[in-house]
């Protein structure tokens, strides 16, 4: 009996069915393939079987994940699709491999730090990625203790990172003129240029590397206008990006010091004449809170004494003469000495007993 390939065998039993259910008349295909009657059986085992490997494999493929990074400002977010299989448990487990883990460690998978065992569909790998090399970075999804794993479908390098250009604020009513810039990007250098309108060429060109990335720039001020761009230069991976040129007009700086000193000028006037108007209205109560005197008291005023008192007097008691020994040689002049003192000394107690 000649036997038919199986795509043959596979091609006759659904003809076979679908001309039989059709209740077409005239064919017989029992009649007409009597050999094909004998493998019907091992037919209808095949189909059971390529029937349930389909069922099974689109069961495993539910669980696949569509991948992709997104990357802007040195920030890098793995983002992937949900889950098509209902799981009454699942969670997901990000991995990634370098090219020092490919090359010098066997080719082996790091964890991401925060991205273990989580139930979200996005991963924060900025701080694992941490190099200029090609990363290539998979997902582990266990659902219902059955695991599966997707891998991102290209290597990613942080090089490829979207940058976006900074916002660039120009304030022309301070003098000097405030050029700042608003940016997530950290560890960046900014180069400013300045020139007039139409002279580029001379363009001036000043390099801040501190946020929060301020310029101060002098500029003369009248009807011509300057013009700003700057270019932001992240280090790490050597990447530039830059603004549009702006331009603006100068306009002349109103100065306020002439109001200021009109106001300072008539404060003083106010309170010079608040002064002298309290000082003649109030001079009397100024004078005696300022100078005042006590009165004297009336004893000192009625019982004054009409001879002043004596505040030395003269014991009349006599007194004992003072023996001092001097030399020979002034020994007469010595007494003379003591003579005319005891006789001036008499004639004051004499004085003052009169």
């Amino acid at each position: 009996m000649r036997h038919l390939p199986f795509t043959s065998k596979w091609t006759f039993y659904v003809n076979k069915v679908t001309l039989t259910s059709a209740g077409l008349p005239g064919f017989d295909l029992d009649r007409e393939r009597p050999e094909e009657v004998m493998s019907s059986g091992l037919i209808d085992s095949l189909f059971l079987l390529l029937l349930y490997f389909s069922i099974h494999n689109s069961a495993s493929l539910s669980t696949y994940l569509n991948i992709s990074m997104h990357s802007v400002n040195m920030k890098h977010v793995l983002k992937w699709s949900r889950l098509q299989t209902a799981c009454s448990t699942f969670n997901h487990t990000v991995q990634f491999q370098g090219e020092y883990e490919l090359n010098k460690l066997n080719g082996s998978w790091v964890d991401a730090y925060d991205c273990q065992e989580i139930r979200e569909n996005r991963c924060d790998l900025t701080h694992d990625l941490a190099s200029n090399s090609d990363y290539s970075i998979r997902i582990k999804t266990n659902c219902d203790g059955h695991e599966s794993w997707t891998q991102l479908p290209e290597t990613f390098n942080r090089k490829d990172t979207v940058l976006l250009t900074p916002k660039m604020i120009v304030n022309v009513e301070r003098d000097p003129i405030q050029v700042r810039f608003s940016t997530n990007l950290s560890e960046i250098t900014v180069k400013l240029k300045v020139w007039k309108e139409g002279d580029e060429q001379n363009a001036l060109t000043d390099l801040t590397r501190a946020h929060p990335y301020h310029f101060s720039i002098a500029a003369h001020r009248g009807k011509e206008k300057m013009c700003f761009k700057a270019e932001a230069l992240v280090d790490a991976i050597n990447k530039t990006c830059s603004t549009d040129t702006q331009c603006v007009i100068m306009p002349k700086q109103t100065s306020d010091m002439p109001v200021i000193v009109s106001v300072a000028v008539v404060i003083s006037l106010a309170v010079a004449f608040i002064l002298g108007w309290s000082v003649t209205r109030f001079s009397p109560q100024i004078k005696h809170i300022i100078c005042h005197r006590e009165p004297i008291p009336s004893a000192l005023l009625n019982n004054c004494p009409t001879r002043t008192p004596n505040l030395f007097t003269v014991s009349p008691e006599p007194t004992d003469p003072l023996l001092l020994l001097i030399p020979a040689e002034h020994q007469c002049t010595s007494m003379q000495t003591e003579r005319n003192d005891r006789r001036t000394l008499s004639e004051n107690i004499k004085t003052s007993h009169r």
